[in-house]
């Protein structure tokens, strides 16, 4: 499997220190891919420390868990993935994927979950070592727990200031799927609400061990109910082991909301803890990581590049981008405007807030740009336009590859291909080769 090396450069590592008036969460970040934050993102007190430290627990959990291991990767471990930190005027976000990329999880403390003494806008990894785990299970109500994000000696070597270096082989899926996880939330729907106490008998129905059955979630007046037969408005589970990580918090929920995708069938689950939400997002395999779906690759493959400039341009650390707002500063049509905002998260520059119905802006500390251009199927769609392989026809059009002519026809506002990957994945896991080749061309006729 193709993997990027990143270098995180830490002034110290992340540590739960104990000060006159209780404890200090120090999270080191990254600062050799953002060297302007020497002085620290974030200065804040949790107002309630004990649910905080473990939706952090539980964000580091999923980075370091893996829910399916291919056949051909028995033999190797991957290290895990430092979360990715978010600091805007208000929210404060940890977010990070599942090695295998099939699950997602995001923390968001509100302006109500902590007294902010400093602050900076910027995104950025944070160390999270097992140490730092451990001592997170020991915070209860009673302690005062403060976070800092990017220590002072971030960056800069003098008289023995201890700088740890990791070089991390991320996977290129990992990277893609920070993108591709983006637009499968904008594109659900809230499916129903679970009360505290329905929630909980839910979580415990779950599994304990390894489980890849499909299952159907549905709701029998206010109580949960598991069925193996498709349900009307019923949300798709498999692998429903990996919302075991949600069991340990749900206690302390108001509740717990479920969003689904119909296109993908994806799945959102959102503990709302008032000050604070805990969303694990999961694609319907545990084998499937978000990275494969390819979303967002025809907007990709027939980009308005001047659309993205004038969306990129309003951009500036906004909790919650107001799409018609956009559309009036750009002068952009609405659908111009989805269309350059899922290009925009394509490139690591927008996550998705189910519970605000809305993009945020936000720089991931690596390059997705470059990953994305490396996307097989747009590669072989560019070879094949190249080739000047695609040919329009009445409804549709034929493309020649590899000795076949494919046809690709309109279906709706879809198309079909009669290749062995359509055959395969419909339409669920973005276009095929041919598809995306004959946008490609269709553009360059517009």
């Amino acid at each position: 499997m193709a993997s990027v090396e990143q270098s995180y450069r830490y002034g110290a590592m992340s540590e739960l220190q104990d000060m006159p008036l209780g404890q200090r969460l120090a999270l080191a970040s990254d600062a050799s891919h953002a060297p302007e934050i020497s002085g620290g993102f974030l200065t804040a007190r949790a107002r309630y420390p004990d649910m905080t430290a473990r939706g952090l627990r539980s964000v580091s959990e999923i980075v370091g868990s893996r829910f399916y291991v291919p056949p051909s990767m028995l033999a190797r471990i991957l290290r895990e993935a430092d979360p990715v930190a978010t600091v805007s005027p208000g929210v404060v976000r940890f977010e990070g994927f599942s090695a295998c990329c099939s699950a997602y999880i995001r923390l968001d403390l509100g302006d109500d979950a902590l007294e902010v003494s400093h602050r900076r806008n910027g995104t950025t990894n944070v160390d999270f070592g097992p140490e730092l785990r451990g001592a997170l299970a020991s915070v209860g109500k009673g302690t005062s727990l403060e976070l800092t994000i990017g220590a002072e000696a971030v960056g800069i070597i003098r008289d023995g200031a201890k700088i740890v270096e990791k070089k991390v082989p991320l996977p290129v899926r990992w990277i893609k799927g920070f993108a591709e996880v983006q637009v499968a939330m904008a594109g659900m729907e809230h499916a129903f609400r679970l009360g505290r106490v329905a929630a909980q008998r839910f979580l415990r129905q779950l599994p304990r061990g390894k489980s890849d059955h499909l299952q159907w979630v549905s709701v029998a007046g206010s109580m949960p109910r598991l069925s193996m037969r498709e349900t009307t408005g019923g949300v798709p589970l498999r692998g429903g082991h990996r919302l075991r990580v949600l069991e340990p918090l749900v206690a302390a929920a108001d509740g717990l909301d479920i969003y689904t995708n119909r296109a993908t069938d994806a799945s959102a689950w959102v503990l709302d803890f008032g000050s604070q939400r805990l969303c694990l997002v999961l694609n319907v395999d545990p084998w499937r990581g978000f990275s494969g779906d390819g979303g967002l690759l025809s907007r990709i493959a027939t980009s308005d590049g001047g659309a993205v400039a004038a969306i990129r341009a309003q951009l500036n650390w906004q909790d919650r981008i107001d799409e018609d707002g956009l559309a009036d500063a750009t002068g952009l049509t609405r659908e111009e405007v989805r269309a350059g905002l899922a290009e925009v998260a394509a490139g690591g520059l927008a996550g998705f807030d189910l519970n605000r119905g809305g993009y945020f802006h936000r720089v991931l500390p690596f390059d997705v740009e470059k990953i994305t251009a490396l996307n097989p199927r747009l590669k072989a769609a560019g070879k094949l336009l190249e080739a000047d392989a695609v040919s329009m026809t009445g409804d549709g059009g034929e493309i020649r590859s590899d000795g076949t002519t494919h046809r690709v026809r309109a279906d709706g506002e879809n198309w079909t291909c009669t290749c062995p990957w359509y055959a395969r994945n419909g339409s669920n896991r973005g276009p095929c080769k041919h598809v995306l080749a004959l946008e490609m061309h269709l553009e360059r006729q517009a």
